[in-house]
This record gives structure tokens, C-alpha cells and sequence, in this order.
């Protein structure tokens, strides 16, 4: 944790914000929005993992049409242990890999991310800042910081030191926002085809686990998880689920697996509830990957070769990547659409040197981008290693930028626009990229 990052996130938003004496106009959340969202993946590791990033935006899209939001929907994930998901302003909703192990069922994720975009359309976050100014937004910049800190003393440090005089004052919904955002969240959630209890599912095991009792006192925001999921229990009698992805168990392995501390304990445990039950696909494809992380390729090969899941090949695949073996890659994974496996199939053809067919299969995926930026940074390699240098820093300053490195952005948009000629369109496209970074940072 960067705590001069958090400690110059705190004094930028104090100082924005010290003028406030009206409603924030749309322009102003956007704003103040991109300043948090900004400093916060300067200071955290921010996931880039395929599964979860291409996934998680499929569920994000799917609520964000069925949500009217007052602004675009933007998901990060967050590469914590911690279990939670907040909004800020402007339409930033941040989840950890934390939250994500926990959850067994696409609806329970998919009902958390809904009610934060309940959140953000009622303005509930806005509406708070509105009404304390300057000291809530400095305190809740330091307060979501300090959380992707966990309970660990910088996480104690962080809140000593950027509080201050804010320490006592509530940083929790009002009960009445929580209900409201429970309501339009699981509406939300509902219209989108995740059915309406899937964050009172979620209360449940976070309840029945004492998940809760993980979280500093301050980020309390749920306490009252009994009254909650009878509430929503009461306004869904009849729950319908209608878009359950049999790919969502194995990204939740996956944060357990290769998103946080791992020991041999850990791995032992999924090893033997594979060996106890090897004719479970979830327990397998855990064993293969472990398998894999430990480098042992044959190992993890053979495990993936016997899963009964309607993915295995998605897995084999993923294996053979793994263990360089990229010709059973591409030989396995040539035919399937999913994004997940067009990735896997160009990193297949790159290990092969036929840079051609990498580079079509990675601009199949540039759609996916802004959410997955490891795409720019292959394509950027890639052209820069078959002399495109244009293309090449073009690429790697939109990986840079998307993953807050805003110092190396600027000097590879820098230099794809001298590459480019200063009339070209791509230099103009790259040259905007280059302007925001500067309202950024006014």
C-alpha cells in the first residue's frame, strides 16, 4: 500500500471539494469520481486476470442496461482479501477478489454489484458529500483506501492518519439508503435475469461465516443483515433465475486460489477434496490449476484431461498454455468464440511466433480493453517486436494508462504520436488519451 499515494488522495479531494455549498451537478461526480478512481488503482493491485476481468464485465453489462444509471458503469477489481464492494461517485463500483471467492453462485455476485448501482442512481454517496462537504469526501477517500488495506495495521495507520478530526462522525448509509439501494438493487438484479435474492444469499453466508467480523468497525456499512434478508425475502417470493453461467464456480476458485496468501495448507485442502471427489469438475479444474501454479505441467494436464465440465477443453487449453505445450493449445481451443479461450489461443499462436495470428486474435478482444487491459499490453509488445513502434507504445501507453502507471502513459503516448506524425488520426486519438490524463490531474 502506497500510504504517500493515499495521503495525497485524501488532501486532492479535500481541497476539491472545499468549496461545495450546492447540489454536485453530473459533471462534478464524474470528476471528483475519476480523482478516486484514479488514486485508488495507483494504490492497490488491480486484477487482470482473464476469467475474472472478461466475466465479471459480462455481469456488469448485463444490470447496467437493466439499471439507468446517471453515469456510465465502471467495474474494477480489486485484488484483496478482504470481503466488499463500495461505490463512489460518478459511477465507480470496486469489488475484491475477496468478496468474489466467497460467493458460489453468479446470482449472489451479481446481486452485490446491483446494489451498489442502486447506489449510485439514488445518489446516496453524492447526497452524504453534499451534505458534510469537504470532511466526508476527505474521510471516505481515506476510508476506502484503508479497507483495501483490510485489518492490518497499515490499514489502522491510514485511517489515524488521514481521519483526523473526521474520526467520530458516522461514515455509514443511513438505514434508509441500504433499504433503499437492498429494493432497487434486487430489482435491478431481477430485470437482468439474476433473480432478486441474490445479495440476500450473499447476506446469508456472510452472516452465517462471520465474514463481517473481518471487517473494521468503520466499514460496517451491512450490520443488520437479519432484518435485510427478510425484507427482501418478503418483496421475492417467487425467485427466478435465469442466467446462471456454469463458467461462474471456476472464477471463484480462481480468486481463492491465485489472489490471495497461498500455502501448502491452503493448497492441500483443495487437493483433497479433489482426491475425495474426483468426479466434481470444480474440484478438478482447482486440482489442475494448483498443479500448474506448483509446475508440475503433466500433472495438470492429466487432472484437466478428466473433466466431465462442458468447459474442459477451455481448461485443457489453459493448461497447455501453461506448460508451453502451444500447439495443443491452438489445436484444442481454435474453434471456441469465448473470449476466454480467443485469449488463451492468441497467447498459443504468440508462443508459436506466428505473430500475425497472435495479433488478429488479440484485436478480436480490444472490445474488452478498457476492462482487461493485459490486451494492449500484448498487442503492444507484439508490434513493437515486428517494428510498428507506432502501434507498439500506442498500445502499451493505453495498458499504462488503464492500470495507473500514468507516468510511463504519457511517455509511450508521447512517443506513438512522434511515430505516428502529428496530423495523423491515430496520433489525434492518442493525443486525447494524452488530454485526459492532464484533467486528471487538475
Amino acid at each position: 500500500m502506497k500510504h504517500k499515494s493515499i495521503l495525497i488522495l485524501t488532501c486532492i479531494i479535500f481541497f476539491a471539494a472545499s468549496s461545495l455549498s450546492r447540489a454536485l451537478t453530473n459533471e462534478e461526480e464524474k470528476k471528483y469520481g475519476k480523482e478516486i478512481y484514479r488514486e485508488i488503482i495507483q494504490s492497490v493491485p488491480v486484477n487482470n486476470d482473464p476469467y475474472i476481468s472478461l466475466h465479471l464485465q459480462t455481469i456488469k453489462n448485463s444490470l447496467e442496461t437493466k439499471a439507468v444509471l446517471p453515469f456510465p458503469g465502471t467495474l474494477t477489481i480489486i485484488d484483496s482479501p478482504t470481503i466488499d464492494a463500495f461505490a463512489t461517485m460518478g459511477g465507480y463500483v470496486y469489488i475484491t477478489t475477496g468478496l468474489i471467492g466467497m460467493c458460489d453462485k453468479e446470482e449472489e455476485l451479481a446481486g452485490v454489484v446491483a446494489h451498489e448501482f442502486a447506489h449510485i442512481k439514488k445518489r446516496h454517496i453524492a447526497k452524504r458529500m453534499e451534505k458534510q462537504k469537504y470532511l466526508n469526501i476527505a474521510s471516505l477517500s481515506t476510508m476506502l483506501l484503508a479497507m483495501l488495506a483490510g485489518n492490518s495495521p497499515a490499514g489502522s495507520a491510514i485511517m489515524a492518519t488521514g481521519m483526523g478530526g473526521a474520526q467520530a462522525m458516522s461514515l455509514k448509509y443511513s438505514r434508509e439508503d441500504e433499504e433503499e439501494a437492498d429494493r432497487e438493487g434486487s430489482t435491478i438484479a431481477n430485470k437482468a435475469g439474476y433473480g432478486g435474492l441474490g445479495s440476500a444469499e450473499f447476506l446469508k453466508k456472510l452472516r452465517a461465516s462471520g465474514g463481517d467480523k473481518l471487517l473494521p468497525q468503520y466499514l460496517l456499512t451491512h450490520p443488520y443483515h437479519e432484518e435485510r434478508i427478510i425484507a427482501l425475502e418478503s418483496m421475492w417470493p417467487e425467485n427466478k433465475v435465469l442466467i446462471d453461467s456454469p463458467l461462474f464456480p471456476y472464477l471463484a476458485i480462481r480468486a481463492q486460489l491465485l489472489y490471495k496468501s497461498r500455502g501448502a495448507g491452503s493448497d492441500d485442502i483443495f487437493i483433497n477434496r479433489y482426491l475425495k471427489d474426483k468426479s466434481n469438475p470444480v474440484n478438478n479444474y482447482a486440482a489442475s490449476l494448483i498443479y500448474s501454479l506448483k509446475g508440475d505441467a503433466e500433472g495438470s494436464i492429466r487432472t484437466a484431461r478428466e473433466n466431465t465440465s462442458p468447459s474442459k477443453n477451455l481448461f485443457l487449453g489453459e493448461m497447455f498454455v501453461n506448460a508451453r505445450k502451444f500447439q495443443d493449445a491452438i489445436d484444442i481451443l481454435k474453434d471456441n468464440r469465448d473470449p476466454i479461450a480467443r485469449f488463451l489461443l492468441a497467447k498459443g499462436y504468440d508462443g508459436l511466433g506466428k505473430t500475425e495470428m497472435a495479433v488478429a486474435a488479440f484485436k478480436e478482444l480490444l472490445f474488452y480493453g478498457n476492462s482487461f487491459p493485459e490486451v494492449y499490453y500484448r498487442l503492444g509488445m507484439l508490434f513493437g517486436r515486428t517494428g510498428e513502434e507506432a502501434k507498439g507504445y500506442d498500445y502499451l501507453g493505453r495498458f499504462y494508462l488503464e492500470t495507473g502507471k500514468f507516468s510511463l502513459a504519457k511517455t509511450n503516448l508521447e512517443k506513438a504520436v512522434s511515430r505516428y506524425g502529428i496530423n495523423s488520426p491515430e496520433a489525434r486519438e492518442a493525443m486525447r488519451l494524452l488530454d485526459s490524463l492532464k484533467e486528471g490531474r487538475k
